[in-house]
């Protein structure tokens, strides 16, 4: 009896033990895999790049999206298609928008880049500004309503180049002074009109005395900004790629203009110095669009356009596409094909030096769109402005 009771004891104990290893396999299958979308949060989290971009060892930002999304972009070296997962990022008390795509099943960050939002979005010039080759001519031009100032010493090698005179909504001169290679800018405003939308700000900045006033002084990317307000509340931002002392001299020079102040430049180079054909010793940003656009009939595609800013590549970007015209040497407006439609996003942003930014230009057409090759006129405003032409190509 006593054997039988001890082999229904291991009988028992052998049927919970598999009762129990069922239940934990039970228990493992019913576990969920990691979320692809925190797995993409992880590994964006430890990329290095990423790190230095956003604080995340303190944790001052906050994660806006995370989702999946698809990339497409045709260019000269062919089509590009990229599916994974996209977050957006933003630093606590800031605006500007940190875009991470993540390659979940490699476990690598494909791209990463700001979009740079200044809030409120500064105001935005209806046309372009006056510009004046001489101080003379632009301080008897009508404009905001204040005297012309200008800086009567500049650092060696500097000298006059032109006055730029804005009306509204944002009434100001911008009076630039050039060197060999690089520039120096005084912005003026007058009493009763808005700020300067794209100075130069920061939390941390240091103080100095111009002609009685406090004023900021600003480290930048590759230039230092000094900005004060007068009694009369005239307001000057003056930049240049200079110390604080070389730079306070200029300021402590600015008053009324009432003759020559400064010599105009020499536009030579150094002797010696080799210039290098197509090659940019000014660090001036540049737009690039894409030569064409592939697109089936009844679907939709992207270009990518880039726009590197580089040295002096600082301010507000408008981009539009003008018209479709008959071709690329010939302006004439024409109807766009049916079902066509064009558009760039974003069309307008903020940039700021040595960034690279990727609007992207989407095409979208319909069964009814005729296969051919299309040629539209772009237009670019970035100090400056300038145009272009790229095709669209429709197959079947």
């Amino acid at each position: 009896m006593r054997g039988i009771k001890r082999w229904r004891v291991w009988c028992y104990i052998a049927c919970l033990t598999l009762v129990l290893a069922a239940g934990c396999l039970d228990n493992e299958a019913d576990t969920p895999a990691v979320n692809e979308t925190e797995k993409a949060i992880e590994i964006a989290l430890a990329n290095p790049e990423v790190q230095e971009s956003i604080p995340v060892d303190t944790g001052a930002y906050e994660i806006l999206d995370a989702g999946p999304a698809h990339y497409e972009a045709t260019g000269p070296e062919g089509s590009i298609s990229w599916t994974g997962t996209e977050m957006k990022f933003r630093v606590i008390n800031q605006s500007s928008v940190y875009y991470v795509f993540v390659d979940v099943p490699n476990g690598t960050v494909v791209r990463n880049y700001w979009q740079y939002i200044k809030d409120p979005l500064p105001c935005m010039q209806t046309g372009p500004p006056e510009e004046y080759a001489s101080l003379e001519e632009a301080a008897e031009a009508s404009g905001p309503d204040c005297r012309l100032a200008a800086p009567y010493y500049v650092p060696e090698g500097y000298g006059f180049s032109k006055v730029q005179v804005f009306g509204d909504p944002c009434p100001r001169r911008q009076i630039y002074y050039t060197s060999q290679d690089d520039t120096l800018r005084l912005v003026q405003t007058c009493a009763g009109d808005p700020p300067w939308a794209f100075a130069i700000s920061a939390l941390k900045y240091s103080t100095v005395m111009v002609n009685g006033a406090e004023a900021k002084v600003v480290d930048g990317i590759s230039e230092t900004q000094i900005s004060w307000t007068t009694t009369g509340n005239t307001s000057y931002w003056l930049w240049g790629n200079f110390d604080t002392d070389e730079l306070h001299k200029v300021a402590q020079s600015v008053a009324p203009f009432t003759g020559p102040a400064t010599p105009t430049p020499t536009k030579t180079h150094v002797p010696g110095e080799l210039i290098t054909p197509g090659k940019s010793h000014f660090g001036a940003p540049v737009i690039l669009w894409p030569d064409s656009i592939t697109v089936k009939a009844g679907t939709t595609n992207t270009g990518e356009i880039v726009a590197e800013s580089r040295e002096k590549g600082y301010g507000m970007v408008h981009l539009s596409i003008v018209s479709h015209v008959s071709g690329e040497y010939n302006s004439t407006e024409i109807l766009p094909p049916d079902g066509m439609e064009l558009s760039i996003t974003p069309a307008d942003f903020m940039t700021y030096p040595k960034e690279t930014y990727y609007p992207e230009i989407t095409v979208s057409t319909t069964a009814a769109t005729p296969p051919g090759e299309y040629v539209f006129l772009v237009h670019e405003t970035w100090q400056g402005y300038g145009g272009g032409h790229f095709d669209v190509v429709v197959t079947e």
